[in-house]
């Protein structure tokens, strides 16, 4: 079976090695030691063999949903569909009814529901949906909001009671369904590792610097200071204040609408998510169909795994 790991991938080495190849190695062995140890991971591309790329193949974005579809998603792991995250809501529940406290269920995705990227890789692209909910749209009925780890005293008494109840609840969940615990040395799935290498080929690519250059001179040109490829350093004050009040579910400011516009202006006008997304897409499909049986294998694993916690999903509804 094929497998994304380099080792596999490597030739035997041969016999009768020349001084003048043993040289070579040599020199390729100092820089891919130089790459580990200094330069980021993209950059590291140049010491492996280029990735295929299918040209004819494209993201697919949705301004309505606000997402990029890419061809990987039909064999990502959606937490939000699968029983695992029901039943862990119900052990959370649980939790804080021993506390004396409510908890609302977060409903899960329905199977049928739109997937794909959140689309913000590169930054805010949609731009009626920037003008309308800024960096994201909220949804007050359907979202807990991100707890702060700074400091204890710091955190609200709801906030301290799920921190306590997440570890918990798992635990529950661990007791309750043991034949569906992830094991402790599970690595990386087939589909998280062809993202990862389809992401950082785009990272390490020539188009990726000369996009990221053109967006940042162009939201410099309105007012913002561009740290990276969709990125400002406005939205840091932004993101404090949000934290600080709580805000994370309210609707978002003058000041975020006026940021995340921009933004998305901006990359429209560069073309950087949609350049950047195709070329992404463009090499995973190649990858795709060189791993298709593994990552059906784990796609089928995953759905039985999940099958292990109906169970328990039915008896404590």
């Amino acid at each position: 079976m094929k497998s994304l790991n380099r080792s596999s991938t490597a030739s035997a080495p041969r016999t009768g090695t020349t001084p003048r190849t043993g040289t070579r190695r040599r020199l390729l062995a100092t820089g891919a030691l130089f790459c580990i140890g200094i330069m980021p991971l993209s950059a590291c591309s140049l010491f492996n063999p280029p990735l295929e790329r299918d040209e004819s193949v494209h993201a697919i974005f949705d301004a309505e949903q606000d997402i990029v579809k890419m061809p990987l998603d039909d064999y990502l792991y959606y937490e939000r569909t699968n029983y695992e995250y029901t039943a862990f809501q119900i052990a959370m529940k649980q939790c804080f009814a021993e506390h004396g406290q409510n908890y609302t269920i977060q409903a899960p995705y329905s199977e049928s529901a739109p997937r794909g990227d959140l689309g913000r890789k590169y930054g805010p692209w949609n731009v009626e949906y920037a003008q309308k909910y800024g960096f994201q749209k909220r949804d007050p009925n359907n979202a807990a909001a991100p707890i702060s780890y700074n400091s204890g005293e710091s955190m609200s008494p709801e906030d301290k009671l799920r921190t306590e109840c997440y570890p918990k609840a798992r635990e529950t969940l661990e007791a309750a369904v043991p034949e569906g615990k992830r094991p402790e040395n599970e690595g990386q799935s087939t589909s998280s590792r062809i993202s990862t290498e389809a992401g950082n080929a785009v990272y390490g690519s020539k188009l990726h610097r000369e996009l990221e250059e053109k967006w940042k001179q162009c939201v410099s040109d309105r007012g913002l200071t561009p740290r990276s490829a969709g990125s400002v350093a406005e939205e840091t004050p932004l993101a404090e204040q949000l934290s600080k009040n709580n805000g994370f579910n309210e609707p978002a400011s003058e000041e975020e609408i006026r940021i995340a516009t921009i933004q998305a202006e901006c990359n429209q006008q560069v073309g950087m998510s949609k350049q950047l997304y195709d070329l992404e897409a463009q090499y995973q499909m190649p990858l795709i169909r060189k791993y298709q049986s593994q990552l059906e294998q784990d796609r089928k694993a995953e759905r039985e795994r999940d099958e292990k916690f109906k169970q328990y999903v039915m008896e404590h509804q």
